[in-house]
């Protein structure tokens, strides 16, 4: 027993509390991308002035992106799970075509964006650790003129482990907050259907400095690895219930994890 509950595979990570890449193409370089096809430059004042024309204002410098189309590539190996957000912009002046920018994972497509898009940073990407091929294609659809996509501050930040002992697990199960039945055109039916969020239940048992540690950071995100591997990314609600047992040295905590990836299919 004492083996099963110090090597089982249920892990909580406290999630984006290292910085594993951060670039802001302020040194006027694509940083470790490596161009595979077509083009891609940074966009600096000077580029901003070219034949192809750039965006206005402060939002084009300092970025990197394609106007011709083309695919940039780069590899990152990471030690723990974490995740991948940055900024992106697809323009399309005169609507022509539907430009669209890729950005890829071990040639398993992560997030499509179809132009014309303002600025907008994407919504948390999960990697899982090992050795990874991360991949932008952008492909302007027919004439180029007045379209390119941009991509700035590209950052992967990974979690750290938390320090418990996992017990009285409820493994993931679906949670599911049905809108409320209504009368439409004299028949009663479910208001827009949506796939359902994921909750996971179980107890956490900390040593007193781990337990204070953990009490000051609970409002935060954090990554809960089942026991097939699955990465779930969520938070706890208000109502954790701590209590303390062994005078005072040993604590348990009542946790359960709300979130919104698929169960069996996790975050990454």
């Amino acid at each position: 027993m004492k083996d099963l509950l110090a090597y089982h595979k249920l892990r909580l990570i406290h999630a984006n509390q290292i910085i594993n890449v951060f670039e802001d193409y302020n040194n006027k370089s694509l940083g470790e991308w490596q161009i595979v096809a077509g083009e891609w430059h940074p966009i600096t004042v000077d580029s901003n002035a070219d034949v192809s024309g750039g965006l206005s204002g402060d939002l084009a410098v300092d970025c990197i992106g394609s106007y011709a189309g083309g695919d940039i590539e780069r590899e990152i190996e990471l030690e723990e799970f974490g995740e991948i957000t940055f900024g992106h912009y697809v323009q399309n002046e005169h609507l022509d075509g539907n430009p669209n920018l890729k950005f890829y994972i071990d040639d398993v497509l992560k997030l499509e964006v179809k132009g014309p898009t303002p600025w907008y940073t994407c919504a948390p990407i999960g990697i899982t650790p090992g050795l990874h091929k991360l991949r932008f294609s952008y492909d302007p659809d027919g004439d180029l003129w007045g379209k390119k996509a941009v991509i700035d501050t590209f950052t992967i930040s990974i979690g750290k482990d938390i320090s418990c002992i996992i017990s009285n697990y409820t493994p993931a199960k679906p949670i599911r907050n049905l809108a409320e039945n209504k009368i439409l055109r004299g028949n009663t039916q479910y208001q827009q259907m949506t796939k359902s969020d994921t909750e996971i239940s179980f107890t956490a048992t900390f040593s007193g400095r781990d337990f204070a540690h953990f009490m000051a950071i609970s409002e935060d995100v954090f990554y809960f690895i089942d026991e097939w591997g699955i990465c779930y990314r969520g938070i706890f609600p208000d109502d954790t219930e701590p209590s303390s047992i062994a005078l005072n040295h040993v604590y348990t905590v009542e946790l359960i994890l709300k979130s919104d990836s698929q169960v069996g299919r996790g975050f990454c």
